[in-house]
This record gives C-alpha cells, sequence and structure tokens, in this order.
C-alpha cells in the first residue's frame, strides 16, 4: 500500500481486494490513459480528496502512478533531545528540516546537510531510518512527485538554532514531544505521519 498527499488531499493505492467491495469509492486501474486522467481531473479540483486506487500487483500500479509525474527525491530529520524534537517554522507553518538530493550526493549526506543548514547546528548523527513520504505539487508549470526519507538524529545540547531565512524559514525551536499532538493540525498532511511515528516510538520506550 501507497500514500501519496497534495496537500490536505491523499491517494491511497492498494491490491487489498476489500477495496473492490466499497466500488464507487474505489478507482480500478485498467489503463495508463483513464488512470492518468482520473488523478489529474483530482488534483485540478479545489476541493480536498482522500481517493483510492486499486490493482494489482500494487508495485506495478506505484510504478505505473510514478510515471504521470517528475519523481525528484530528498531526505531530513527528526532531530531528538530527551523529550524535544527540532522543529521549523516556514511561511508561518510548522515544519521539519528536509531539502533536495544535490548530485553525488547520498541520502544520508542530504539528510544531514539540510538540517544543518536550516536549523544551523552542526556535529549531528544519524540514529535509525524512520520513513518515507511522498507527496505531489506543481511548480513552474511542471507536476512533481517527491519522496523524501526521514531519519532520526541527534545533536550536542547547548547550541545556538540559526533559521536559514534565505529559505523562508522564521524560527527554529525546540518542540516537547507532549505539545506535538495539538501541534499537528498546524503542519502538513505528509508531515503528520512523520510526527505520529515519532509518538508510537515514545509510547514503547
Amino acid at each position: 500500500m501507497y500514500k501519496v498527499f497534495f496537500k490536505e488531499s491523499s491517494f491511497l493505492l492498494s491490491d487489498d481486494n476489500s477495496f473492490l467491495k466499497n466500488p464507487p469509492e474505489v478507482f480500478v486501474h485498467t489503463s495508463l490513459s483513464s488512470t492518468k486522467n482520473y488523478i489529474f481531473r483530482l488534483l485540478q479540483d479545489p476541493n480536498i480528496f482522500h481517493a483510492k486506487i486499486y490493482a494489482s500487483p500494487v508495485a506495478q500500479l506505484f510504478n505505473d502512478f510514478c510515471s504521470f509525474f517528475t519523481v525528484v527525491e530528498a531526505a531530513g530529520g527528526v532531530v531528538r533531545n530527551a523529550d524535544e524534537i527540532l522543529v521549523i517554522k516556514r511561511l508561518g507553518i510548522i515544519d521539519l528540516p528536509k531539502g533536495h538530493v544535490e548530485k553525488g550526493e547520498s541520502i544520508e549526506e542530504c539528510a544531514l546537510r539540510e538540517v544543518q543548514e536550516e536549523c544551523g547546528i552542526h556535529n549531528l548523527k544519524i540514529q535509525n531510518f524512520l520513513k518515507e513520504t511522498w507527496h505531489i505539487y506543481f511548480r513552474n508549470e511542471k507536476w512533481y512527485l517527491k519522496k523524501t526519507y526521514w531519519y532520526t538524529m541527534t545533536c550536542p545540547p547547548g547550541q545556538q538554532l540559526i533559521p536559514q531565512t534565505e529559505e523562508d524559514i522564521e524560527e527554529v525551536f525546540w518542540l516537547n514531544t507532549r505539545e506535538t499532538e495539538q501541534m499537528l493540525p498546524q503542519t502538513y498532511a505528509s508531515l503528520r505521519s512523520v510526527f505520529q511515528s515519532i509518538l508510537q516510538e515514545k509510547r514503547k520506550l
């Protein structure tokens, strides 16, 4: 199963046969042209949607879905310090530091570099791979599908936090984990699952 976000909307792609029990709510992928028309009709509709698309195997369905977009890769980090996580505010919205992978750069190198640049902190260390997210955006007359790799990280305490203002970052601050759930409506839909993964890890400890 794959979940792809577009602003507050989403596409859920699956080969789960239970999807077929509610046929009016599920689009069955039978051809590239019909599925592409269905997807872009939704993307250009101003209303929020949560679309379900079915085909088997799901890996082929997702490959076909990706073929409709220019696919780009990015990486970012959730920096943790005791009961706090490091967040940024960009254009008034709570966000996590991330950015596009540069040529010749590994995914892990990108994640470390982006967090360092956007937050002004140093000596970061990756702990674990957390998850990946997918989201769609439109820029310069093109539709993009971005795959973002997320890692948990640590850094030495007591560092000055310096927002990368040239990237429209207004603020960098530590957020107490207990406040995360209340903050979720203030962030992007594609990021909520990242924050929720951190909360789930916390509950297991």
